[in-house]
């Protein structure tokens, strides 16, 4: 039954991707990309602002990809990322791009690459709100379409990630305590003793940063919570920017409520395991099962 709940879970549309490398020095229509007030204003010291959300129609869905792009310039943060008086940008379509159109080309025909500059058109357009002139400034650029991103992130159909309604609840996402608001996606837990997941199709949710904390929520969850302490507290010392870190004397109080209720009871150690079923596994011949 969770199986086939699993294989029904409502999903975003395809994503399309531009990956463009400017020539920040170069000079186009005699100036160079300093010299556009939208750049000087993304790349201001105190107002700093790599990241770019364009709208081409507010009158148009938010979910159509030929409408909603965002972009990010990761080399304003970090010069490390590519060479003095360059930049790189990645350009991104909502999570809206029609997959059915895609699934009958072959990847590396001269229709697929036509299709690929076509629809990657108005990434293009989105930059150049900020970028006028960005297609003569590039030294490269490629279009990452949803088989792309199918094939090199496997994401089924190229889709961009989950799609719970708000207000709504996943399978086994269970409620905030004492609220009635629903998790929109699955917490970490599942119906099978001892099994725990994580990544971007549970909570929190979409995203690097998310699909991050998912794994560190799996993790904290199998060990007992004096291990968090005394991670918090090593932590604490390192340096003084972390010293917030440090649990106080509250930590006794909190350890004497908690500690012996973490981790859950089928997330234990001391050779076996329980499943659902009730029977006894030994924690050898679990093991032996994973192999």
């Amino acid at each position: 039954e969770w199986r086939e709940t699993l294989g029904t879970l409502p999903r975003h549309g395809a994503i399309l991707h531009l990956f463009v490398a400017v020539d920040a020095e170069k000079v186009v229509n005699g100036k160079k990309l300093a010299d556009h007030a939208a750049w000087r204003a993304a790349e201001d010291e105190i107002s700093k602002n790599p990241a770019h959300l364009i709208v081409q129609d507010w009158g148009r869905s938010m979910q159509d990809s030929q409408n909603l792009c965002s972009f990010f310039i990761p080399s304003l943060l970090d010069r490390s990322v590519c060479p003095e008086g360059k930049h790189v940008i990645h350009v991104y379509s909502s999570g809206g791009e029609p997959y059915e159109t895609w699934e009958s080309l072959e990847p590396g025909s001269a229709e697929y690459e036509a299709y690929k500059e076509e629809r990657g058109d108005i990434l293009w357009k989105a930059l150049e709100n900020c970028i006028p002139d960005a297609r003569e400034r590039a030294e490269f650029h490629i279009v990452g379409s949803p088989l792309a991103h199918e094939a090199f992130l496997r994401r089924d159909r190229g889709t961009y990630g989950m799609a719970w309604a708000a207000g709504t609840s996943a399978p086994y996402a269970g409620l905030l305590k004492f609220t009635p608001i629903p998790f929109p996606f699955p917490n970490l837990k599942t119906p099978v003793d001892g099994l725990l997941r994580c990544g971007d199709s549970c909570f929190p949710g979409i995203g690097t940063p998310s699909a991050a904390a998912s794994g560190v929520i799996a993790a904290n969850t199998i060990v007992n919570v004096d291990q968090h302490i005394a991670m918090l507290e090593e932590t604490a010392k390192k340096d003084p920017l972390y010293k917030f870190l440090s649990p106080g004397p509250f930590q006794w109080l909190y350890r004497g409520i908690v500690s012996g209720m973490t981790p859950s009871p089928e997330l234990r150690g001391g050779g076996a395991f329980q499943p659902s079923s009730g029977s006894t596994v030994s924690a050898e011949k679990e093991m032996a099962a994973s192999r």
